[in-house]
């Protein structure tokens, strides 16, 4: 059986499997520094060498590629924390608009909160493919505009008209199902 790490042939693949050997756990400690979070840290490790691997084309053999890992780190850790702002932002936006459950109710709030993010999920499978991509790559993966429209070969502004047009979409199709107005 053929070792599947055995990059020999190709010498992006070797260049980028010498440079995760050198650097991973670097990246790993610098990421779990910023965290405190070891599943974080990992997650961002990955997501670092996934941009590096996209951007291997860029580097050369015997460059000092930490300070490019570092600025990936950060840049990822910032975009995904604005995710996570955006996301506790709208949750709160949502649950000031209702009353707090009484302490009894807390199963059937957490069914209820299940239920609402599984019928999101099947808003969004409805959704053409290219705006689902786009809508997951922006908020599962916390990825820019421009981060998209490099990776789908579109331009930043067509990633934001079908950004706009998903909103939309979720906005008016939960409004449907749970017979309500969302602002």
């Amino acid at each position: 059986m053929a070792n599947v790490f055995d990059m020999s042939d190709n010498p992006s693949k070797a260049l980028f499997q010498q440079l995760f050997e050198a650097n991973h756990d670097k990246v790993f400690r610098f990421a779990y520094k910023l965290t405190g979070d070891a599943a974080r840290a990992q997650e961002i490790t990955q997501q670092c060498f996934i941009r590096l691997w996209e951007n291997i084309h860029k580097v050369s053999e015997g460059q000092d590629i930490f300070p490019l890992l570092f600025v990936f780190t950060k840049h990822i850790l910032v975009d995904e924390t604005r995710r996570l702002y955006r996301e506790k932002q709208t949750l709160a936006e949502m649950s000031s608009r209702q009353p707090a459950p009484p302490a009894e109710n807390r199963e059937e709030t957490l069914l209820l909160h299940k239920e609402f993010w599984q019928q999101i999920q099947k808003v969004i499978d409805k959704m053409p493919e290219q705006r689902r991509n786009i809508y997951l790559l922006s908020r599962d993966k916390g990825h820019s505009h421009k981060e998209i429209a490099a990776q789908l070969s579109l331009s930043p502004a067509t990633v934001r008209n079908h950004l706009a047009l998903a909103l939309q979409f979720i906005r008016r199709e939960i409004q449907l199902h749970y017979n309500t107005e969302v602002k």
